[in-house]
């Protein structure tokens, strides 16, 4: 019973506070704890050290060498099959209970405040990068020989964005190399080429490592700025990181670091010196801004870039948006600033009026869009049918604002949309032969790129559930309704 229980043990336990700076902590004074820079070190002029991570691993795991010397190119003169090459990643990257473990503190990138860390320890040369190299090879070659193929569009005459500007950054940064092991172990498990539960426990690692390195990338960017290199290299980290999310669950828990490096973003767009701009930060930069707009896309509220760097995407000459995804820098631009004007309006700093003005305008424009006037990376015919598929998708979009329950999912405009792309975008469809087709397609889609999509497959379930009960008489659920964590009305 609660009155057999001592005094004593009714006590609230007194709870441990953060700890203290590291410059505090040497002079033994009291530290406000205050992040990231201590204010009483700021006030007296000190070097602030920073803090201890709030949690790490004791231990690393990372791929043992092959026993024959790795060599120093990343695909070998002759190489073999992608099967037989797989299959030799997968058991040579597995891991014995027996196998040596490192200390974290040593191979991860623990922050500016712990004394362990070295800057120089991040680098290409330092000792401890190079064994992450040497030992992981096999998880590096991977990404270039496989995963990489199913990050982007693969069509004869385009280049690779993730192996021309994310491998050579692997060589040079601790950070963006955790992030890519952790990717590529991930995504080895996730697909079944290697069901080993070791897999997940490398992925997770160095998904937390990758984390510190971004930590004191950040710190440091606040504290001296970053070299042009390092910014890309904050960029990739966060790109990598944000995939790890979507092979592992499809929905990311880093959008906060996808939010967090908007500034940087909109700071490499709009340079004072456009020379200044690397091939690698616009890839960078279109990527990160495109996984903004797809948030965007499913709630107005999420979108964090702003308008200048989606005009950077669509004025670059390069076309990395447009060969990335497929969808034209154009039509990204102009959903872009609908879902702006839409955040706008649910935070009340735009009018019903004017947000429907501007819908209005914007229907217009993706009606009238003339996909055979625009300018396609390649010569492929397929460019102009996913495009079209693109401009009806994002007059979907236009069409459920400003309330996505007015138009019913059978509206003759809906219907028009659906059928033009009811293999790409099944979410509006009523037709029972559109779901099973579109259900056809997601699987062909998980088989061939070993991504498992669960939270687009749960969402359309759920939407497909939810109009087929007609609960409480509500025939038209849009989709938006459970990608925003809402539910339907029961009364």
């Amino acid at each position: 019973m609660a009155s057999d229980i001592s005094p004593s043990l009714k006590r609230p336990t007194a709870r441990r506070k953060d700890p203290a700076c590291g410059t505090c902590r040497k002079k033994c004074r009291k530290c406000d704890r205050k992040r990231p820079i201590c204010d009483r070190c700021r006030t007296r002029g000190l070097h602030c050290e920073g803090y201890p991570p709030r949690f790490q691993f004791c231990e690393t795991v990372t791929a043992p060498v092959p026993s024959a010397s790795p060599s120093g190119s990343l695909v070998a003169p002759e190489a073999p099959t992608k099967a037989s090459t797989v299959d030799s990643i997968s058991s040579q990257a597995s891991l014995s209970p027996d196998h040596a473990l490192r200390n974290f503190t040593t191979s991860g990138s623990p922050p500016p405040s712990s004394p362990a860390y070295s800057p120089s320890s991040c680098l290409a040369g330092a000792p401890d990068f190079n064994q992450d190299i040497s030992s992981n090879r096999r998880l590096i070659e991977y990404f270039d020989q496989f995963l990489s193929e199913y990050l982007t569009i693969h069509v004869q005459g385009t280049n690779n964005p993730f192996r021309e500007h994310v491998l050579p950054l692997v060589y040079q940064h601790q950070s963006i190399l955790h992030a890519l092991l952790g990717l590529s172990a991930c995504h080895m498990h996730i697909s079944g080429r290697n069901e080993s539960q070791h897999f997940v426990t490398i992925s997770l690692q160095y998904r937390v490592s990758a984390l510190h390195s971004l930590g004191a990338l950040l710190l440091q960017e606040e504290a001296t700025g970053l070299t042009n290199s390092e910014e890309e290299c904050v960029l990739g980290t966060v790109l990598l990181l944000v995939l790890h999310d979507v092979c592992e669950t499809g929905i990311s828990s880093h959008g906060t670091h996808l939010t967090g490096v908007a500034f940087l973003c909109k700071r490499l767009a709009c340079p004072a010196d456009f020379s200044t701009r690397s091939k690698a930060s616009m890839f960078f930069i279109s990527a990160l801004s495109w996984l903004d707009m797809l948030r965007g896309f499913s709630g107005a509220e999420k979108l964090a870039y702003s308008g200048d760097v989606r005009k950077c995407v669509r004025d670059h000459g390069s076309l990395s948006l447009h060969a990335l995804v497929g969808c034209p820098p154009v039509l990204f631009h102009r959903i872009g600033q609908v879902l702006e004007a839409g955040k706008s309006y649910l935070a009340g700093d735009l009018s019903i009026d004017q947000f429907q003005e501007l819908l209005t305008k914007a229907e217009k424009f993706f009606r009238g869009w003339d996909p055979d006037l625009a300018i396609y990376p390649t010569g492929h015919k397929e460019w102009r049918h996913l495009a079209e598929a693109y401009r009806h998708a994002c007059l979907l979009r236009v069409l459920r604002f400003p309330d996505a329950f007015v138009i019913s999912c059978d509206d003759s405009r809906i219907k028009a949309s659906v059928t033009a792309i009811f293999d790409v975008s099944g979410a509006d469809t009523s037709s029972p032969h559109q779901m099973h087709y579109a259900s056809w397609c997601i699987g062909e889609i998980k088989h061939a790129t070993g991504f498992q999509h669960p939270a687009m497959t749960e969402i359309l379930t759920k939407v497909w559930e939810e109009r087929g009960t007609h609960l409480n008489g509500w025939y038209n659920v849009p989709w938006m309704e459970f990608i925003t964590l809402r539910h339907v009305p029961t009364c």
